[in-house]
């Protein structure tokens, strides 16, 4: 079986979108300007953040992860739905995944107010649990069964099988 690397996966996915490349290298160069001792511009920004999935009831492989939406804190409140609109189109690149579908992803949620930590900028966070979709297969294998047809319709009781045993 050929490992994949989850995380370069998706943030392909994620670049694809010309909107959330825009977001992801202002990030980039935010960063950058911090390590030099540049303040940095008032602008939108995303930020993502991986962390393994330890919890049971996630599928085998996955992790999770956290995209931390960012704008001006100084824009007005009624703007803030831009930081929606960003998390809904990060949710579409992780489902436009084309025909393969490599990757399981689940949407866990989004904070449903903007944060504002006494930054430049407000932000919401969402997160996402994403496993190789083999993983997800294996868990739902019993789902991909075949009914059972043997007595499915009633009006036929006993026509369709030779014996049926409840010992």
């Amino acid at each position: 079986m050929i490992s994949m690397d989850i995380r370069l996966t998706v943030f392909n996915l994620i670049f694809r979108d010309a909107m959330l490349r825009e977001l992801l290298m202002n990030y980039a160069d935010r960063v950058d300007g911090a390590t030099q001792g540049k303040t940095a511009a008032p602008t939108c920004f995303v930020a993502l953040k991986w962390t393994r999935n330890d919890t049971w009831t996630g599928p085998a492989e996955s992790q999770l992860l956290t995209v931390h939406v960012h704008m001006p804190r100084d824009r007005p409140t009624s703007e803030q739905v831009y930081l929606d609109v960003v998390v809904q189109r990060l949710r579409a690149a992780l489902s436009m995944e084309g025909e393969s579908k490599q990757l399981a992803v689940r949407h866990r949620g989004t904070s449903r107010e903007a944060t504002d930590n006494g930054g430049d900028t407000v932000f919401k966070v969402s997160t996402f649990e994403i496993s190789p979709a083999a993983a997800r297969r294996r868990e739902h294998l019993l789902l991909a069964l075949s009914p059972w047809t043997c007595f499915s319709d009633r009006r036929r009781i006993g026509s369709g099988c030779d014996f049926l045993s409840l010992n």
